[in-house]
């Protein structure tokens, strides 16, 4: 993230955290086609689970956009950096929101994820020996969010104490079938795994979209 971007962050989310929002994520196109992109979502308080909450619309995204328009006027840096004139965009992040901060995955905690990490955890770090063991390579995990833990009780809840406790079954990561395996016959519980991910070793990490209209 640049300067330029952290600077953004911090003056315009208790902007949106005042008309109910929060900032999820910015980009910033500075070449051809010049945009700043703010991606914003509803500031749930904890009581109120996320799905719960009506969808970001077009009513939200306006509402954004003017509150936003004076403060962005006010300040020099955009102009340095876009050189000029440029768009703002406020946008929703989408049914496979990204998950950046602590408190994301506190929030989405009992949603499917999609998480990527630098490279492969030790079993140190997995908080699971026999899962790693069993994937001694993996750097991408898909499993069911269960809040964060922190690792020094006596610290801060920062990237470098939190690591994410994530449930993985069997069958999030695996397509094959058993050689001669009959549906419904023998059927044995599926296996789970509970494992950790260092917040400061997660390159990526989006919610998984549910497409189950039934």
């Amino acid at each position: 993230m640049t300067t330029i971007q952290t600077t953004l962050i911090d003056k315009l989310s208790p902007i949106l955290e005042g008309l109910g929002y929060e900032l999820v994520h910015l980009e910033m196109q500075t070449h051809q086609g010049k945009t700043l992109r703010v991606y914003i979502d509803h500031a749930s308080p904890r009581e109120i689970a996320p799905a719960k909450l009506d969808p970001i619309g077009v009513e939200d995204c306006a509402k954004v956009s003017r509150a936003l328009d004076e403060p962005l006027e006010a300040m020099p840096e955009l102009d340095k950096a876009f050189g000029g004139a440029y768009e703002l965009e406020i946008s929703s992040p989408g049914v496979d929101r990204p998950l950046r901060k602590v408190r994301d995955f506190e929030k989405f905690s009992g949603r499917d994820a999609r998480i990527h990490t630098f490279r492969p955890l030790t079993a140190d770090e997995l908080g699971n020996a026999d899962y790693q063991k069993r994937n001694p390579k993996q750097k991408n995990f898909l499993g069911r969010l269960s809040g964060v833990i922190v690792r020094d009780a006596a610290g801060m809840k920062s990237d470098e104490n939190v690591a994410v406790r994530l449930t993985v079954l069997a069958s999030m990561g695996s397509t094959t079938k058993k050689k001669g395996a009959k549906p419904g016959k023998n059927k044995e519980p599926e296996r789970a795994d509970e494992i950790l991910l260092p917040m400061s070793l997660i390159s990526k990490a989006n919610i998984e979209p549910n497409y189950d209209f039934s």
